[in-house]
């Protein structure tokens, strides 16, 4: 979807993350006594890592079964406590230049859209303490993270857009760390769960567009992860999945889709 930008993950308290892990560990070892590799949802992506440590075979064994554990991770996880939050911001770009060129600028305001509703849980939460951990940037491209993160903990503002304040305040009255941590998704499994719900969540999108049937894999993985999105049951749009720009027909197509997912028609969004 060259128009449309997705960043997310999950959220989940400190004492819930061993029983997650141990989710995918799980499902990891009826593969492999070493369960210390990568999965991600579009598992081809992670061929040449297989490759390079001589673990073709496991590849193989893990691309012809991906189907069975995605589901078995996901329905799973089902048991452990956390929270799904989506940022999503289409690009009103009219060329590919013109998407690249406001490429940054949407990433900025994609993560900072995200971060803010990560504030407000912990503020739900009454947490002391708050790490955000984030995927290594492509091309070491910190800055729209570092930066954004840097203005939201001082300040309580996103970077470029000073007047668009944090309903929670100041990251840094709420808890947060100073600052965010990296780490490449192949050497954490939480971040790995991350890229499960991330994909499927864009295959979602293309079902509320179309291009997708109610029926297709990543789609279903939705339908059963519906009640860990914040905002559930009744601001799942909004809340768990938030859009920009918040009105119009972008979001008023996820908003159908969701519903159609959830209850098989279309209804009314001011029923």
């Amino acid at each position: 979807m060259p128009d449309i930008l997705l960043f997310g993950g999950i959220a989940l308290r400190k004492d819930a993350v061993p029983q997650l892990q141990q989710v995918i560990i799980r499902n990891k070892k009826r593969y492999s006594d070493h369960p210390y590799f990568p999965i991600k949802y579009n598992f081809r992506g992670l061929e040449t890592w297989y490759k390079q440590r001589g673990l073709s075979i496991l590849y193989k064994q893990l691309l012809h079964d991906s189907r069975t554990w995605r589901q078995k991770i996901v329905d799973e996880s089902l048991e452990c406590e956390y929270k799904i939050i989506i940022s999503c911001v289409n690009i009103f770009g009219q060329t590919a230049d013109r998407i690249r060129q406001s490429k940054e600028m949407a990433v900025r305001f994609c993560f900072s859209n995200a971060l803010m509703r990560v504030a407000l849980l912990a503020s739900e939460y009454n947490t002391s303490t708050c790490d955000v951990i984030l995927d290594w940037p492509e091309g070491n491209m910190h800055a729209p993270y570092t930066d954004e993160y840097r203005s939201a903990y001082v300040l309580g503002c996103c970077e470029l857009f000073p007047e668009i304040r944090y309903f929670a305040g100041p990251l840094k009255e709420v808890g947060f760390s100073e600052s965010p941590f990296f780490t490449r998704m192949e050497d954490s499994s939480l971040l790995q769960f991350s890229d499960l719900v991330v994909g499927a969540t864009r295959e979602f999108i293309d079902f509320c567009f179309n291009k997708k049937p109610i029926n297709a894999f990543g789609v279903q993985l939705i339908k059963s992860l519906v009640p860990k999105f914040r905002g559930y049951p009744h601001r799942i749009i909004g809340r768990g999945i938030s859009v920009a720009p918040p009105n119009g027909t972008f979001r008023d197509s996820l908003f159908q889709g969701m519903l159609k997912l959830r209850y098989g028609s279309n209804i009314d969004k001011n029923k």
